[in-house]
């Protein structure tokens, strides 16, 4: 038997036409909901690891890998590791790293964090979830603190002939977020990462160092654009702080500040969009 969960998912082909409109008014989030199915288990009795794979999508097919799932005293462990998992930058600028989710047969999503491929095009994470009955989706984003997967799914879970773990047959939905979300007030050539160029020969950590701070660059921009400038002081803040740490070459405070620009961000952007219902 196999675990169903039903997900929403788009190809950049059928995008909702609403996900593309303008308004005078900020708008709230669009959500659509779309049937899709995906490979899930409960982990929860099994004792030991287990492996499950990673499989791309029509939108980056090449991807390959796994993770690694074994449940622990009350959490669940997960090791993912990746190949041929391009930039993000592909599917459109505003797009600037990928987050791994986990789908619940209660059709919750759980951001589980940030997935960032080296110049080699392999990534690997080691991250935790309180969940142990879940499938995995990987999706492009245009930062790491999104609440809900877009609909750019690069990479979903697949059950292994081996895999070990109780299965059932559940039908669930989550939400979804088209794609144009980020970029009703704003154009995705107005962002400032449209602006970013890649530096060949970089350190792994000067990479994400960059990254990061586009990604805050772009998190404080989209949530000016969406109404949060009153909001938005705590996150101008930070990035300033991630600026200014990043030209003095002290890259792993300039990456903490950044990271903590994008989250103060997003949290007004929420705010303020919660506050136009």
């Amino acid at each position: 038997m196999r675990l169903l969960v039903s997900c929403a998912a788009l190809s950049a082909l059928t995008l909702p036409a609403f996900a593309q409109q303008k308004s005078s008014s900020v708008p709230i989030y669009h959500v659509t909901v779309v049937q899709r199915t995906l490979e899930a288990v409960n982990f929860e009795r099994h004792s030991g690891p287990t492996n499950i794979d990673m499989k791309g999508t029509v939108l980056l097919p090449n991807v390959q890998g796994k993770a690694t799932v074994e449940v622990k005293n009350g959490y669940t462990r997960i090791d993912l590791d990746l190949k041929k998992l391009s930039a993000p930058t592909q599917f459109g600028t505003e797009f600037l790293t990928y987050v791994l989710w986990a789908i619940t047969p209660a059709g919750r999503a759980i951001n589980l964090g940030e997935v960032i491929p080296n110049g080699s095009d392999k990534a690997s994470m080691h991250v935790t979830s309180p969940e142990s009955t879940f499938g995995l989706l990987l999706t492009a984003e245009p930062y790491f603190s999104v609440q809900y997967p877009s609909d750019v799914v690069v990479a979903e879970s697949s059950v292994r002939p081996d895999t070990v773990g109780r299965v059932e047959q559940v039908k669930a939905k989550y939400e979804l977020l088209p794609r144009g979300q980020y970029t009703l007030n704003v154009q995705a050539a107005q962002l400032a990462s449209a602006q970013m160029k890649a530096k060949p020969g970089v350190s792994m950590q000067e990479y994400e160092a960059t990254v990061k701070l586009y990604q805050a660059r772009n998190a404080v921009q989209i949530a000016r654009a969406d109404g949060a400038a009153e909001a938005l002081n705590r996150a101008q803040s930070y990035l300033d702080q991630a600026e200014a740490s990043y030209k003095r070459k002290d890259l792993k405070a300039a990456i903490d500040s950044a990271r903590q620009a994008v989250q103060a961000a997003s949290d007004a952007r929420t705010v303020a969009l919660n506050q136009k219902k």
